[in-house]
């Protein structure tokens, strides 16, 4: 429990670091455009794209999500699996013993259930692990999305800007004509 708050601390800490950066080094050439393609393939690291963008904080807090992520649905996927198996050891036992009556049998993690209840676990634990990819795939097109917008504002501040003059005279040659001339350089 107390890890949580050191992962707390560690995030404040960076998060004040970088926000006070004056120029944040980036992977990025910083005459060029950035190429939105190159900054999301980056982003399926955990926290690669917003590195490679130059945003620190972003990248440790999806860097966080993504392996929290992924080791949920580890953690899930084996769940159910666990659950899986009670459940058919639990329907086998009740089978050979008394197919007649629900028999309870001890769950490991505390208390007794019959195969009804091991089967409800057992569904319980499938959802566990779709509601984890579910949230894998939000966390990752939410990061894709901020690469995105991140990449977006870097390349309007690198658009080529022109400094432009405008000229508008009126002149006469020796035979009393006037000329009009516009001129517009960029």
């Amino acid at each position: 429990m107390n890890y949580r708050i050191v992962y707390i601390i560690i995030f404040i800490i960076l998060c004040a670091h970088t926000s006070f950066a004056q120029q944040p080094f980036t992977f990025a050439r910083t005459d060029e455009p950035v190429s939105v393609w190159k900054a999301l393939a980056w982003d399926i690291l955990p926290g690669g794209g917003h590195i490679y963008t130059g945003h620190y904080e972003y990248a440790l807090v999806f860097a966080s999500l993504k392996i929290s992520g992924v080791y949920a649905i580890y953690y899930y996927y084996n769940y159910w699996h666990y659950r899986g198996s009670l459940y058919r050891s639990a329907k086998k036992a009740n089978q050979a013993i008394d197919p007649e009556h629900d028999l309870l049998f001890k769950d490991p993690e505390g208390g007794y259930k019959t195969v009804k209840e091991f089967g409800y676990a057992y569904d319980r634990a499938a959802h566990y692990f779709t509601l984890s990819i579910i949230a894998n795939t939000a966390i990752y097109v939410t990061s894709w999305l901020f690469t995105w917008y991140h990449v977006q504002k870097i390349n309007e501040s690198r658009q080529p800007t022109y400094v432009g003059f405008n000229e508008f005279t009126f002149t006469t040659d020796e035979n009393g004509t006037m000329w009009a001339a516009y001129a517009m350089r960029w």
